[in-house]
């Protein structure tokens, strides 16, 4: 039976981690949304081990791989930031889980139990948002170093697919989360923001967030749209869709939206929308600000 396992997971080994990764964002999002403050704690360190995960894929695999040395060639100038970009990710995921680490110890001295509904209330998300936020949230930031190193990996090179098939995995999953998300939010009105915020900041703290949605939708649409002109196929787990349209150089289109712009445009505004949060907490003093989304 081991041996069984063993064999199929050898024959669809991005399958897997992509189970894995898809798994280990539920259960995070899950366990940080939990009632009792023992699992909110588990949740916090699960998230940690997460962002040290990617460290410890970055320094022990990929920079032992040669490939930030000797990549894919070069389509555009853009690529040659690709490495940098990996090493500050890296560094962003070792510190961000070093300062988690930090925040379930400070966790452990609250005995709060969290009383949330289903449903988003007038001053907080609800368990549902919560859940779909925080799972989509994670998976889409784990793409990032994950598809800019699947575009470094040379033609040939026997991991080559396997980072596509978890790469492609991922995005499916997160664009079909999102649109669920946006359904949810039909269904179950937003709360609305801090009373304290201007007129500007309210339209500014809108727009970032309808962009991020747009974005988050965006990506895996030009990414399905560049790999099918590319004759390439669209992975789910265990399943293949091939391409839908013969072969065309029109993928370069749909690949430097894909590769290039909408991913800086995830930089811009992903990094807006950390910074208004945390400004809002911790610099306007607005108690709730955080507490909005995560308890």
């Amino acid at each position: 039976m081991i041996e069984a396992l063993l064999i199929y997971y050898s024959l669809n080994p991005g399958s897997w981690v992509a189970m894995g990764i898809v798994f280990l964002s539920i259960l995070t999002s899950w366990a940080l949304n939990y009632s009792a403050p023992k699992v909110r704690i588990f949740g916090t360190i699960l998230a940690a081990i997460g962002c040290f995960i990617v460290a410890a894929w970055f320094l022990l695999f990929v920079v032992n791989s040669g490939l930030l040395e000797n990549p894919k060639p070069n389509q555009t100038p853009l690529d040659s930031a690709k490495p940098t970009l990996l090493w500050i990710q890296s560094i962003t995921a070792l510190m961000t889980g070093l300062f988690l680490l930090f925040v379930a110890k400070k966790q452990s001295s609250n005995s709060y139990q969290l009383e949330l509904g289903y449903q988003n209330e007038e001053g907080r998300y609800g368990r549902v948002s919560r859940m779909l936020h925080w799972t989509i949230a994670i998976m889409f930031i784990s793409l990032i170093p994950m598809g800019i190193f699947s575009s470094m990996i040379p033609e040939g090179t026997d991991f080559r697919n396997a980072y596509y098939v978890v790469h492609k995995t991922v995005g499916v999953t997160v664009f079909l989360l999102v649109l669920v998300r946006l359904i949810w939010n039909k269904q179950s009105k937003r709360p609305a923001l801090n009373n304290s915020l201007s007129p500007a900041e309210k339209k500014l703290a809108h727009r970032t967030h309808n962009t991020l949605y747009l974005l988050m939708l965006a990506i895996p649409i030009t990414g399905f749209m560049m790999t099918s002109y590319h004759g390439y196929g669209t992975y789910f787990f265990f399943w293949e869709l091939p391409p839908l349209w013969e072969q065309s150089d029109v993928y370069q289109i749909w690949g430097g939206f894909h590769k290039y712009l909408l991913p800086y445009l995830v930089y811009i505004v992903l990094g807006a929308h950390i910074l208004g949060a945390l400004k809002h907490q911790f610099i306007d003093k607005h108690a709730t600000a955080l507490k909005r989304m995560v308890s």
